[in-house]
Parts: structure tokens; sequence; C-alpha cells
């Protein structure tokens, strides 16, 4: 499996700003390589996909709807406060923060590239019938696989998994709660969040399998076992 990070967070550190990364990412780990294309527009897998969206939407009680809403705001590391309590805040974990920003801007560069690729259209614009948790774009959005909040959710919580074992059971429960939402949220259909759960979780691995990043995972590590929240 080809590296996405070779080099490239030593060029991050020589230039002094994450976006960098983004910017020189080498030996990126194509999607159409990792994933399958979703369903085919009108498909009877698409259908079912619909159905299930509607499904759930109907039969949440307003406190999930409140929280799917809540889930939609958010995309950072925020999102594993509710599993890993007040210790968790990254104003006070710098070395931590360091090791999250990265991986942020590895996601926001994966994830761009690949909704572009795939081009599906969201639920919405599929079936006028699904109603979203928040407001959204007017315009025919294209953007809808893989889910970005799935992804996001999968990269930091494969890697937060790691460096708290301690926690991981709780940390990928809390990753794949974070992905549902999307659906219940009508936002994306169940195979935009699978394919962001499995995307996410390659690029995390990936990333933590690179030599240089050890240089950020490393501190974060100690850093995490000084403050409690790792054994």
């Amino acid at each position: 499996m080809r590296k996405i990070l070779a080099g490239t967070v030593a060029i991050l550190l020589t230039l002094g700003g994450h976006a960098a990364l983004a910017a020189e990412l080498a030996n990126r780990i194509a999607p159409e390589n990792i994933i399958p294309p979703p369903p085919a527009r009108g498909s009877a897998i698409e259908q079912i996909e619909i159905a299930e969206i509607l499904k759930t939407r109907a039969a949440a009680t307003p406190e999930a709807l409140a929280w799917a809403k809540h889930d939609n705001d958010i995309e950072n590391a925020s999102i594993f406060l509710p599993v890993l309590g007040p210790g968790w805040d990254l104003s006070k974990l710098p070395k931590t923060k360091a090791m999250v920003d990265m991986i942020m801007k590895v996601d926001s560069q994966e994830s761009g590239e690949a909704k572009r690729y795939f081009h599906r259209s969201r639920p919405w614009i599929v079936d006028s019938r699904v109603q979203t948790c928040a407001e959204h774009e007017s315009g025919p959005a294209a953007n809808s696989y893989p889910s970005g909040h799935a992804m996001l959710g999968y990269e930091l919580g494969v890697v937060f998994a790691s460096l708290m074992p301690n926690h991981a059971q709780a940390i990928l429960a809390r990753a794949e709660q974070y992905g549902e939402n999307r659906i219940l949220c009508g936002f994306h259909f169940r195979s935009d969040v699978t394919a962001g759960e499995q995307y996410g979780s390659v690029l995390a691995v990936e990333m933590m399998q690179d030599a240089a990043v050890h240089g950020l995972f490393l501190p974060a590590q100690a850093e995490l076992k000084a403050a409690g929240l790792s054994r």
C-alpha cells in the first residue's frame, strides 16, 4: 500500500505551516483504489438508502435529532468530549493539538478530492422528501460521497484509539455514532457513511505508519499520559 505522507511532514516543519502538508502531499492514496463507486443514480440500492433515511428520520426522537444537529455543526476533535470528559481540552494539550491539526489538514485535502472525483448528488437532490437537520446549500450539491464527517470521525478516532487505548472502545463507538448521525440528519446515504469510515480508517493507519509522523505522535502520546487520559 502506497504511503500518503512520505516526506511531507518534514516539508511541513521546514516551511512552518500545515498548509504545506496539504499543498505538497505526495504519493496520496487514490480514493478510487480504496472505496468502491457509489450506487448508481436511480438504482435499487439507492432507493433502499433513501427509504432508510426517511424511516430513520420518522422514528427519531427530538433528542436524537438535536444530537444529529449538534454533530452536523461540529467538525473537529471536540466530538470526542462526551467520551473523554473535561480533560479533553486541546488548548491545554499543545502536542496533541499539533497532531490533530496535521490530521485535519490531510482530511480536508483528501475529503475534498474524493468528493470531487465521485461527484454524487446529496439525498435531498435525489428525493425531495428528504429533510435535513440543518440548512444546506441550495444548489445541486454533488459532494455526497464519501461522507466528510464520517471520514474525519474515523481518522481521528483510529488515531485517538491508538493514543488512548484505555478509551479505545468508547472512542470508536463515538466515531461510529458521528457517522450514523449523517443519515439521521439527511445529509448522507448509508454508502456515503460506510465509504467515509473505510477511507478515514485507511488514512489514519497510513499516517500512523509513516516514520515522520512519529515526530508528532510520540510527544502527543506522552502528553496524554501525563494528563491522565491514557495509561
